[in-house]
């Protein structure tokens, strides 16, 4: 990426996912996943009465209310399960919201509900009734299964399109980063006791969309470098680090600009606003991180299983130490040049500065010969010299 037209460059995907960097990235997912399943198998969700059904109060009181009080005043009707129900506080305990557990009974619900107001107007004053709604218990189960149907046809589409966009393995890498981001928000959900609404459920799956958008951003550019790099050497997981260090400006900054709104809404917003914001903040900081950390790990990995990549990465290094023996020979080796029998014979520096002895001249000449002749044809000169006298001389014949 580029900053301030200065390039910068990070190994953030790697080849394996025991080694660095895909390590860091995979550890950290896996501690966030351990503990947001522990979270759901020992607390559970919260769920709003729109989901499991109940009955909701929301009233502005003249004094702060004590939580174990109203408690007390909700056992004294004894009504089944009533003593259950949950008791929040805010604005400095002037403001008290009642969950309880649906009554089938009309009568027997408004005798009650009656009672409770009653009962909160004598040891607190009711100020101003803000919010009073009820929901059945199959309402709110219909609620629950048409919400699961919707993300099961979400994720499904989203397999479809992405596998005839791109391919299949990069939507299979996308769905893996999505569910990643699933657990991990509803793990922390379950971890701070919020309520799960449907605003929620609606701000869950804006989320969803942005964390995918993010994901084939990266994706796409992978494809294009895939093509690009198509008659080169280079290993996958490498196209995939590139293409992640040209988009991450671009994922940085975009999320950035979209957080900053989020979090003026959690600071400044109203309790319903910050309800839906709190889910958009965990959708685009998760989204981000596993379009970029998961998402194009996962995918270089399995994409290397495939015999072509598999065998570039073998040859990879290999070729590479080759080709520097060649290009980087040792300069301090002495010439040398070829012998009579293919041999490699180094020169002494001060063999034309030694005198050459009598009777040795044909050595020397034959020497001198192969110093400055060069090629082949140097190769193919024979020695004639034998013994001292550097060779044979014909003898002529007596008439």
């Amino acid at each position: 990426m580029y900053i301030k037209g200065k390039e910068y460059k990070f190994r953030i995907v790697g080849d394996s996912p025991l080694r660095p960097p895909n390590l860091y990235w995979f550890g950290f997912s896996a501690f966030l996943i351990v503990v947001s399943v522990v979270a759901l198998l020992t607390l559970g969700i919260n769920w709003g009465i729109e989901f499991k059904g109940g009955y909701l109060l929301k009233a502005r009181l003249g004094m702060p209310a004590d939580v174990g009080e109203v408690r007390s005043i909700l056992a004294g009707f004894q009504e089944p399960g009533l003593e259950k129900s949950i008791i929040q506080t805010s604005d400095e305990g002037l403001v008290l919201s009642l969950r309880m557990p649906y009554i089938e009974n009309a009568n027997r619900r408004k005798e009650v509900i009656d009672g409770i107001k009653g009962e909160l107007e004598k040891s607190y004053g009711l100020a101003e009734l803000l919010q009073e709604e009820q929901v059945g218990s199959e309402w709110g189960v219909e609620v629950s299964r048409k919400a699961i149907i919707a993300l099961l046809v979400f994720l499904l589409v989203i397999l479809v399109y992405i596998t005839f966009r791109l391919e299949f393995k990069m939507a299979v890498a996308a769905i893996l980063a999505l569910i990643h981001d699933t657990l991990i928000t509803v793990g922390i959900y379950s971890l701070s006791r919020r309520m799960v609404s449907p605003a929620t459920v609606i701000a869950f799956l804006t989320i969803l969309g942005y964390s995918l958008y993010d994901t084939i951003v990266v994706f796409d550019r992978v494809e294009e470098n895939t093509n690009l790099y198509a008659k080169s050497r280079m290993a996958f997981s490498d196209i995939v680090n590139e293409s992640v260090n040209q988009t991450l400006m671009r994922s940085i900054g975009t999320s950035v600009t979209t957080l900053l709104p989020i979090v003026t809404i959690l600071i400044f917003g109203g309790e319903t606003l910050k309800d839906f914001a709190f889910a958009l903040f965990l959708g685009v900081l998760l989204g981000g991180y596993s379009s970029i950390f998961i998402a194009s790990p996962v995918l270089a990995m399995w994409k290397e299983r495939e015999p072509r990549y598999a065998a570039l990465r073998e040859r990879a290094q290999p070729s590479v130490r080759a080709k520097d023996l060649i290009l980087k020979p040792d300069s301090r080796k002495p010439a040398t040049v070829e012998g009579l029998k293919g041999t490699e014979e180094p020169i002494p520096p001060s063999e034309e500065a030694r005198p050459t002895p009598a009777g040795a001249s044909g050595g020397a000449r034959a020497r001198t010969g192969a110093k400055n002749s060069s090629g082949p044809a140097a190769g193919k000169k024979k020695a004639t010299t034998k013994g001292p006298g550097g060779g044979k001389k014909k003898r002529k014949k007596k008439k």
